[in-house]
């Protein structure tokens, strides 16, 4: 295991880039564990779903409700997953405080972490890490390896445009950027920026 010069490792991206496991590569190599975001969604979702008091709370996070996302085209998609990732924000900034008041270390990954709610958390304790994949193809081999089925192109079409924006918030914001290809030495490259 190799010491580590930070407590939360955030490791953002599109969907089926291969954020999980980078993410579960990295808690392997520092001994420390992972907390996928995109489950803390899901809880939250669940529990919106229950009353309308809820519902107006998080209206990105119900606004899925009754719509047919592939019906939708690929901007509002990617304008959905924004929006999720603010009304999400502040469980994310809860869960990477706590970590780093108690001195816990761990990786928390996911597709609804932005860079510009990434960027005012980074310090010596916080790191963040933003994936990128920019082949379509290998997003549409990714979801089949991972899920089966058929190909999944609109998703994958969502998922490159999320990614070309998650991209250029990254640049502007000076926030670190990892391509997950290749694969054989994505470990190494990870690695060698959080030395950083």
């Amino acid at each position: 295991m190799e010491k580590r010069n930070w407590t939360v490792l955030i490791v953002g991206g599109a969907s089926g880039i291969g954020k999980s496991t980078i993410a579960y590569e990295l808690a392997r190599h520092f001994g420390i564990n992972v907390l996928e975001f995109d489950d803390i969604q899901r809880t939250v979702k669940s529990v919106v779903d229950k009353t309308d008091a809820t519902k107006a709370m998080f209206p990105a996070i119900n606004d899925v409700n009754g719509h047919n996302w592939m019906n939708l085209g690929v901007e509002w998609n990617v304008q959905w997953l924004k929006d999720v990732s603010r009304e999400m924000s502040e469980f994310l900034v809860e869960l990477v405080e706590r970590h780093v008041d108690e001195n816990i270390p761990f990786i928390i990954e996911g597709d609804f972490i932005l860079p510009e709610l990434v960027k005012p958390m980074i310090s010596s304790k916080v790191k963040a890490l933003f994936i990128q994949e920019n082949d379509i193809n290998q997003i549409i081999s990714n979801y089949q390896a991972r899920e089966g089925g058929e190909k999944q192109t609109f998703r994958a079409e969502i998922c490159i445009s999320y990614n070309n924006w998650i991209k250029k918030s990254c640049e502007d914001m000076r926030i670190d950027m990892l391509e997950s290809r290749p694969w054989d030495s994505v470990l190494e490259r990870a690695v060698e920026i959080l030395r950083k």
